[in-house]
């Protein structure tokens, strides 16, 4: 059946003795699949490397919908992504890597990490899109909060499965759709903190981005953006 799909990859955030409801992304993304016409979300949990790289496979496998969109949901840290308890998560650049293979055989229109400090490695995000057809990454700079976070990522896969497959080959055009999803935040709200310091929402954040078609090179459009919203 064609249509769009996200696809959400989640570790746990806190042990049971801490949260004992399990808060997850997922209800969240639900609402989403009941507003967006021919929309659908997989959603699979996962706790160290191999378990991520199964959780990618088998959701990816079997999907039938012809425009996908990854939301990594988990913690971060420097270069890590996942993790607790016993468990060490996931290297970034091994995240990356795996998305990036998969384009081989499957659509992805859009990556979101939505992971503490993760959008503070820019090189990597670059990287990450030369060689495939991905358009677009999005992260976070900063240690940031739970619930806006979830809420700023819903506003932007709400906007990014808007675009016509067209639009992906214009920079403009992409940006232009980040724009429209984050001028509904304060961009002076104060999100999390870097350091022991507080950091705006303005300043969490990265995209990344290399438009669909030859001789489009992978950019940092975080400062474009931040124009385009008078941030």
């Amino acid at each position: 059946m064609p249509g769009k799909a996200l696809i959400v990859l989640e570790t746990p955030w806190w042990p049971p003795e801490v949260n004992r409801g399990r808060a997850s992304v997922l209800p969240f993304f639900q609402g989403l699949v009941n507003y967006v016409e021919h929309f659908s979300v997989y959603h699979s949990n996962f706790y160290e490397r191999e378990g991520f790289k199964v959780a990618l496979t088998d959701d990816l496998t079997h999907t039938k919908e012809d425009r996908l969109y990854i939301y990594i949901a988990a913690h971060g840290g420097s270069s890590m992504i996942g993790g607790m308890g016993t468990c060490t998560g996931v290297n970034l650049t091994t995240v990356l890597s795996e998305i990036g293979n998969a384009t081989r055989y499957k659509n992805i229109e859009g990556v979101i990490i939505g992971s503490c400090n993760i959008g503070g490695k820019v090189d990597n995000f670059k990287q990450a899109l030369i060689g495939t057809r991905i358009p677009w990454i999005f992260g976070y700079t900063c240690e940031i909060d739970w619930i806006t976070s979830t809420l700023i990522d819903l506003a932007i896969f709400e906007n990014m499965t808007t675009m016509k497959t067209t639009d992906l080959n214009n920079r403009t055009k992409i940006i232009n759709a980040f724009a429209r999803s984050l001028k509904r935040f304060d961009g002076n709200f104060i999100i999390g903190k870097k350091v022991g310091n507080d950091v705006a929402l303005k300043n969490a954040i990265t995209l990344v981005v290399k438009p669909r078609g030859r001789g489009n090179i992978s950019q940092d459009e975080t400062e474009n953006l931040r124009q385009k919203l008078n941030w």
